[in-house]
């Protein structure tokens, strides 16, 4: 019968190797900002920051947080082995909080994997990184949840659809890699919750391969997606939950449909709840923006809804 020790040795093992398999792929990232960005009393040199970022494609392309490079006019990435290369912004969005650089290198670059599996709440996760420059640096712990928004308006961020972790994310590890027990890449850490204990997020995988659809030919035209609703944010009463055996606090309240919408077609009704699209939790009427906004016209979306006090499903397409 297996003991406590059996069990922590397993547990580490899967730790150590995923760690051996993105290890190689993870980059720090210093960027010198530009004089004329500095606050009174900083050197002119630019001020220096800190953060982490992995190898997308072998041709030298890295991925990392927007914020991680913002108002940059140098960026430098410094690899395991020691060796630092010059590096250009090829796409960043703020909004999202991605970015993607380019080096210039003939040497062939180890290349991290983005994984297909979906995430569970409770799953093993390990995140590397460079917290406080201290060099690549290892942490473990489990996914917390999934489909967290995440709003600092103070700071101009604006999250959704975010992975939270209870893995330690520190200053420097912003844009490093969360990976799954395969080393594969389920996420990008991206903030941390400084008034909380061990509350972390990080951006999907579901959203980076958005990001590079994007960043590969550029965006596609997409006019006006819409699914044609209006709505508004609605908070479940206790007896509610109960009935649903759900822990969902709330949902989406639609208020308006337009005719001949998308939704309309669906079969979507004004006073319909709904609580998830592509299986993405919505609670606030930005989820469902956010996540309409990462589609294009001709796109199918499921949405699960409530109606009198039954949960249905429709699939629509939108326009």
């Amino acid at each position: 019968m297996p003991t406590d020790k059996d069990a922590m040795d397993a547990y580490s093992e899967v730790v150590i190797n995923a760690a051996k398999r993105i290890g190689p792929t993870v980059v720090q990232i210093e960027t010198n900002r530009a004089p004329h960005m500095l606050n009174p009393g900083y050197s002119d040199r630019g001020v220096v920051g800190l953060g982490s970022g992995f190898i997308y494609d072998a041709k030298g392309l890295i991925l990392t947080n927007a914020h991680v490079v913002a108002d940059a006019a140098q960026i430098a990435v410094k690899f395991v082995d020691g060796r630092t290369l010059p590096a250009t912004l090829v796409r960043g969005e703020a909004r999202e909080d991605l970015a993607l650089l380019r080096i210039a290198t003939n040497d062939p670059l180890p290349v991290a994997e983005l994984s297909a599996d979906a995430l569970q709440p409770g799953q093993l996760v390990v995140a590397i990184g460079n917290p406080f420059g201290l060099g690549w640096s290892v942490t473990a712990g489990v996914v917390s949840a999934i489909g967290r928004p995440l709003d600092a308006p103070q700071e101009g961020i604006s999250l959704r659809n975010l992975i939270q972790t209870q893995t330690p994310i520190n200053p420097g590890n912003s844009g490093g890699p969360l990976v799954n027990g395969q080393g594969k890449v389920v996420g990008i850490t991206t903030a941390v919750v400084p008034y909380g204990q061990g509350i972390g997020f990080a951006i999907p995988v579901e959203n980076i391969n958005d990001f590079l659809a994007r960043s590969d030919g550029g965006p596609r035209a997409r006019g006006r997606v819409s699914m044609g609703v209006a709505v508004i944010s609605y908070a479940f009463e206790p007896a509610l939950v109960r009935a649903l055996s759900t822990h969902q606090a709330g949902g989406v309240l639609v208020v308006e449909i337009v005719p001949d919408s998308p939704a309309a077609r669906a079969g979507l009704r004004k006073g319909d709840i709904i609580v998830s699209a592509d299986k993405y939790v919505m609670l606030d009427p930005r989820d469902l923006s956010a996540l309409i906004q990462r589609h294009h016209a001709g796109d199918r979306l499921t949405v699960t809804f409530l109606r009198e006090y039954r949960v249905q499903q429709a699939v629509l397409t939108l326009a």
